[in-house]
């Protein structure tokens, strides 16, 4: 897996006193040999981790069984063949469990098994120092069981929902909001288990706890963390638990290790999400032209079957369904680019044709019935980014459908510029895709309604990171050329300020963001310090622009620390202006 870059250490790589021991080659630990740092050796934890406030990072790889990073990879490796499985039935045989000797096998190969979209991910594109903190609150931890199944008490839950609830949408939250709340609110414990699974509950739990302003709630948020992975490992032995909630629960804790920064643990939660949509078939609501059935395979290391979901109750409830897949078919799309692994939604052919649902309606939209019930559809992406016959729309286009769009984009041109070489390429085709993907680019960026502040709080983030994800594409499309290329003319930094100038008009309040916004302000600021805008009659406003996206990663550091480590990585380098 892709990982961020730190800064080598000064000379001598001490931390207050004088300088450390050394380990021998080969002997430092695997947090230390990621992060490139000088490591002693020390066991069961280096003095480097210990300094650093990573103990729980720290491991090595020459003791009798795998690290956990390497289990944790292992299983990312058969949830990616599951979901290849699941795309591909036709050519891939059922998966099975696999066994110790297999999985020793596999250790040290990268989990991805195939190139990423780009070539490397933007994370590695910027060096950040060694100086983020410990992930979770050093606070006295309270008494709480780390059995998910054992309530919290009363006021506890409601005051981790009130913290969760003005942020879900930042959060990819796709459940109905009242109907959930409802079920929230069941004085019955039971009552409220049988319709919300402990996968779900603890995730926003955890949530909750994370965003609080409360020092006694964000003390809980280390329990919730293990409550939360502890529910969804054993989730799918609970057959009674929806399994929509599972991945909406998927989502949320994805979302969770992205936005601290633990990106191995944010992809595996994000595949187990993806593989959970491919079972139920949720790529496939109203498809015209899909008829397939499931089989078994597995996920988390269980054998599991395929489900088969029933038909929804009512356009509610078919609304979650398709909103879900959407929210993680976006997620997906702009991580895969974020860490320089392939998608899992392009299919055989590069062009993501196995998506037949529709894009998603607004929720007040599925309140008011949704969609006719004879409407069908085929080929939404594929449509989308070839030209091919739109479905009908059901009134404007939701903001979710311009995220998957904007997404879609974001990806798709950043595979396309991984493609470009010196040498070994028909250039003059090229340029034509090229050309073809920048006109769809820049078509759909005038199609979006403007960043309003004047709505709501939650419509105008979602906005911003519509348009962010947009003119990110515009920079990813062109983020492989050299200034001798045709295709360099200078719209990157065109798309770099339009964003720039989308935060100011967001006047976003909120105190959390989409943590995917790190990582789109990574390849804008990356553009505004690079060697084509040095020595320009336009510094001092370029000094502005970048300035601006610095303090919108900087106000967002105490709730995302990959904001604010990512923040810290372009300060270190801002005298490049």
């Amino acid at each position: 897996m892709a990982q961020v870059a730190d800064a080598p250490m000064g000379s001598g790589g001490t931390s207050g006193g004088g300088p450390s021991k050394r380990a021998p080659r080969g002997a430092a630990c695997l947090n230390c040999r990621r992060r490139k740092m000088r490591c002693d050796g020390a066991r069961p934890i280096c003095g480097q981790c210990i300094r650093t406030n990573r103990e729980i990072d720290c491991e090595y790889t020459d003791g009798p069984g795998p690290s956990p990073t390497q289990v944790l990879e292992e299983q990312i490796a058969r949830l990616e063949s599951r979901i290849r499985e699941l795309e591909h039935p036709e050519l891939v045989s059922p998966s099975v469990t696999l066994n110790p000797a297999t999985n020793a096998a596999r250790r040290g190969q990268s989990p991805a098994g195939s190139s990423g979209t780009g070539g490397r991910s933007l994370l590695n594109q910027v060096t950040t120092p060694d100086i983020l903190s410990s992930a979770i609150l050093a606070a006295p931890v309270p008494v709480l069981s780390s059995d998910p199944l054992i309530e919290p008490p009363p006021d506890l839950v409601r005051n981790l929902v009130h913290a969760f609830l003005p942020h879900s949408a930042s959060l990819s939250f796709f459940l109905h909001g009242p109907r959930f709340m409802q079920a929230m609110q069941q004085p019955n414990v039971d009552s409220r288990r049988a319709q919300l699974s402990p996968a779900l509950l603890n995730t926003v739990y955890l949530w909750g706890a994370h965003l609080s302003t409360s020092s006694s709630l964000r003390a809980y948020e280390s329990i919730f963390q293990v409550r939360a992975t502890n529910a969804l490992s054993s989730a799918l032995r609970e057959s009674q638990y929806s399994v929509i909630n599972l991945i909406q629960a998927e989502v949320l804790i994805a979302n969770y290790f992205f936005s601290m920064s633990r990106f191995l643990e944010g992809r595996y939660h994000c595949s187990a999400a993806v593989a959970l949509a491919l079972s139920c078939r949720l790529h496939k609501i109203r498809s015209s032209t899909d008829h397939g059935l499931g089989r078994a395979g597995t996920h988390h290391g269980e054998q599991v079957r395929e489900y088969n979901l029933p038909p929804p109750r009512d356009a509610i409830e078919e609304g979650e369904r398709m909103r879900g897949f959407w929210y993680v078919y976006t997620m997906d799309k702009s991580w895969a680019v974020a860490m320089g692994s392939p998608s899992h939604f392009n299919g055989a052919a590069q062009n993501g044709t196995h998506v037949d649902t529709p894009w998603p309606l607004e929720s007040a939209q599925y309140e008011a019935g949704g969609f006719p019930p004879d409407y069908r559809n085929a080929l939404t992406v594929y449509n989308f980014v070839n030209g091919g016959p739109a479905p009908p729309v059901v009134g404007r286009e939701s903001q979710l459908t311009l995220r998957a769009k904007a997404a879609t984009l974001f990806e798709k041109a950043t595979a396309l510029a991984s493609e470009w070489s010196s040498s070994g390429i028909d250039r003059n085709a090229f340029y034509g895709r090229f050309v073809t993907m920048d006109g769809l680019i820049d078509r759909f960026i005038a199609s979006l309604p403007p960043v309003d502040r004047s709505g709501s709080a939650e419509a105008a983030l979602t906005s911003l990171v519509t348009h962010t994800l947009a003119h990110a594409a515009t920079i990813q499309l062109r983020s492989n050329f050299k200034s001798y290329d045709r295709m360099n003319d200078g719209k990157d930094f065109i798309a770099a300020q339009a964003a720039a100038m989308a935060i100011e008009r967001a006047a976003v309040t909120s105190t959390f963001v989409d943590p995917i916004l790190a990582i789109l302000w990574t390849a804008v600021c990356r553009v505004l310090i690079g060697p084509s805008t040095a020595g320009t009659p336009q510094r001092d406003a370029i000094r502005a622009m970048l300035d601006r996206v610095l303090a919108a990663m900087n106000r967002f550091r105490d709730t995302s620390p990959l904001m604010g480590m990512l923040h810290d990585g372009f300060v270190s380098v801002q005298g490049a202006l």
